[in-house]
């Protein structure tokens, strides 16, 4: 049976949350052609599904789209940053994430994902900062543990990096991203290396990576 037309953007979020991506656009292009609902979700939620299909200028198209209709959507800044991170245009998603953040100021996805964006400019105690109010917010999630890991160990904070590695094993981290075994023997060099750091400046020490 049809859908009625009226339900283009629900029928296209049922497939959306299943991971068909593709039918999803089918009809949130349906609801946005007949102008039906809210085409700023509907752009939105079309623009995540282009992304998960890597077509990322689609996407970014929609987000903007998404963002003239409605400028205060936290969600499409959220998204359009991720696009400019993954581009490495990495001014320009800390701007959209820090639209993101006037908007909603919990929005714990925008700090972690400023985060990213930090590491890689090397602005690492603004990464941190913001790694920990990212775990603050929801302290459930995994990858701001592995994050925070990451970085303590670029600035040799061996304790904590163990920590956070150790933790972020423990959620069930390295079973999900299948490196496990990877970071235990990570853990074992830090390990080494904290011990080490007693009588070598840590400056001396090698840096321990996945």
């Amino acid at each position: 049976m049809t859908a009625p037309i009226s339900s283009y953007f629900d029928e296209g979020m049922v497939f959306f949350e299943q991971g068909q991506y593709e039918q999803a656009i089918d009809l949130f292009t349906k609801a946005v052609r007949l102008s039906l609902g809210d085409l700023a979700e509907t752009h939105l939620y079309r623009g995540i599904s282009y992304a998960y299909l890597e077509a990322y200028d689609k996407a970014m198209t929609d987000f903007n789209n998404a963002l003239r209709k409605n400028p205060y959507i936290a969600d499409a800044y959220n998204e359009r940053g991720n696009l400019y991170r993954l581009s490495e245009e990495y001014e320009l998603a800390i701007d959209d994430y820090n639209a993101v953040l006037v908007i909603d100021t919990n929005h714990y996805a925008a700090y972690y994902n400023r985060a990213l964006a930090y590491e890689k400019l090397g602005e690492y105690t603004l990464a941190v900062q913001d790694l920990n109010r990212s775990i603050k917010l929801n302290p459930e999630l995994i990858a701001p543990y592995e994050a925070r890991a990451r970085i303590n160990t670029e600035l040799k904070l061996y304790g904590d990096a163990i920590a956070d590695y150790t933790h972020f094993l423990e959620m069930g981290g390295g079973d999900a991203y299948d490196n496990h075994s990877d970071v235990q023997s990570l853990i074992i060099a830090l390990r080494i290396n904290h011990f080490l750091s007693k009588f070598i400046p840590p400056r001396f020490l090698p840096t321990a990576r996945l």
